[in-house]
């Protein structure tokens, strides 16, 4: 009986969500890392969309090398000649009780260039190395189902000094009250 006790435990806790009230940390989740070679570096405008090249589809089933964040691209892929563009995804499943509150991502740093895709959707674009930022994802984010995010770093080649492209910090889902609801956090 003890070991069915345990065994439950462990199964509890690991498939639990580490989540605060109000804030959802990425780093606890798996991610993919994938070079995408067929892929052209590209500008970043915000208005024009660069799918992965093997397809969102292939993607979303964990195409890559599995890690966690924060990762730096050099780091997992020091052999590479480093193509232009390489792709994070991970998927995640929002708290319950966070149905109908606004949604953003918060970012600790990445670059040199971000494309933010949520469900297979642009959210926004970042530029630079290291600068926090955040993105509102609430007219995407889907409160009841798996949520695929896709982060496109761009322009691996520009990036002054080693060790700098990728994700270098945490990304957290946080979500917020709605404006005028004075339900407490």
């Amino acid at each position: 009986m003890p070991v069915i006790l345990v065994i439950s435990l462990l199964i509890t806790v690991s498939c639990s969500h580490k989540f605060n009230s109000d804030e959802l940390d990425l780093g606890f989740y798996q991610w993919n890392l994938w070079d995408d070679t067929e892929a052209v570096n590209t500008e970043l405008t915000g208005d024009s969309v660069h799918p992965p090249s093997c397809g969102w589809e292939v993607l979303h089933r964990g195409n890559g090398k599995l890690l966690r964040i924060p990762a730096i691209i050099e780091d997992n892929f020091p052999d590479s000649e480093q193509p232009s563009v390489f792709w994070y995804h991970c998927r995640f499943t929002l708290p319950e009780q966070w149905e109908a509150r606004d949604i953003v991502l918060k970012f600790e740093g990445a670059g040199p260039g971000v494309e933010v895709y949520l469900n297979e959707a642009l959210m926004g674009v970042h530029t630079g190395i290291g600068a926090p930022f955040e993105i509102d994802v609430t007219q995407k984010i889907y409160y009841t189902l798996d949520n695929h995010l896709a982060i496109r770093i761009n322009g691996i080649q520009d990036t002054p000094g080693p060790g700098q492209a990728g994700i270098s910090g945490t990304i957290v889902v946080k979500s917020k009250v709605p404006a005028g609801d004075n339900q407490s956090l």
